[in-house]
């Protein structure tokens, strides 16, 4: 796994497992995986990889050994030093670099502004340099190395969620009604009331004339501001009128309409 300890530290206290990092090798970018660190310690500004014995071969290291630069961040510690991809860090302080994770560790314990002496292979010698160690962003960030894979994702477009839409049933007149919004208010000409969805076929509000697509403004004596006062009207009800007058809104003109109780359930 490729990482960044100049952009940011290692998460204090993690534990990877030690073959957790990606190689240098470009043949298996898929092994890469995405990993955040907390901004703590110091920070170089390099990007990692752990060497394996064919990429210490092609080195010309002679064994596995330190740990190879990947990536040099523009205007770090590590580039000021004279550090380039493809160099090998050796040593860190005169302490043996194993690998990427306990390089990790060395930097992220270090204080910011100390000077380290950092021994590294390059063109098949050894060379040594010293950097200033920084303090890292503050931001958290997702690695990239040379080899990370490219995804290609299909064109984005808007798309429709669907919405639940609440119906209120009266069984007594036989509708269904929703809530009237100020929209469909601004359409059919009404400020409040309930639109009827659906008029039951048989039922007392079709033998009143009730159609869908009425808006019923008031019933009774009461004004309607929403579905609610419609099955709240019917249901309190206990001794109905011979008919009961319902007030709509049909076509923009304000009709009233009489509902044969003798059909109520």
């Amino acid at each position: 796994m490729r990482f960044g300890i100049g952009l940011i530290a290692l998460l204090a206290a993690t534990s990877f497992p030690a073959n957790s990092f990606a190689q240098a090798d470009v043949e298996s970018p898929m092994r890469l995986m995405n990993t955040q660190f907390r901004a703590t310690g110091s920070y170089l500004g390099v990007r990692l990889a752990d060497i394996n014995p064919d990429r210490a071969k092609a080195l010309k290291l002679g064994e596995p050994r330190g740990v190879e630069i990947a990536r040099v961040e523009p205007g770090s510690p590590a580039e000021e030093a004279g550090i380039k991809p493809g160099d090998v860090l050796l040593t860190y302080n005169g302490e043996n670099i194993l690998g990427a994770q306990q390089l990790g560790r060395l930097v992220a314990e270090t204080p910011q502004g100390r000077k380290i002496r950092l021994q590294y292979w390059r063109d098949g010698r050894t060379e040594t340099t010293t950097v200033t160690t920084g303090s890292p962003p503050p931001a958290f960030e997702f690695p990239s190395g040379r080899d990370l894979p490219r995804f290609d994702f299909p064109e984005m477009h808007a798309f429709s969620l669907p919405v639940p839409l609440v119906v209120w049933k009266d069984t007594v007149l036989g509708i269904e009604c929703e809530q009237l919004g100020e929209q469909l208010g601004q359409y059919f000409g009404v400020k409040d009331g309930a639109l009827v969805r659906s008029v039951e076929g048989g039922s007392a509000a079709e033998k009143g004339g009730v159609k869908a697509g009425d808006v019923i403004t008031a019933i009774g004596d009461q004004a309607v501001t929403s579905p609610r006062d419609v099955t709240a009207y019917t249901r309190m009800e206990r001794q109905p009128p011979k008919n009961i007058a319902i007030n709509i809104i049909r076509n923009h003109k304000a009709l009233k309409l009489n509902i044969p109780a003798a059909d109520q359930q």
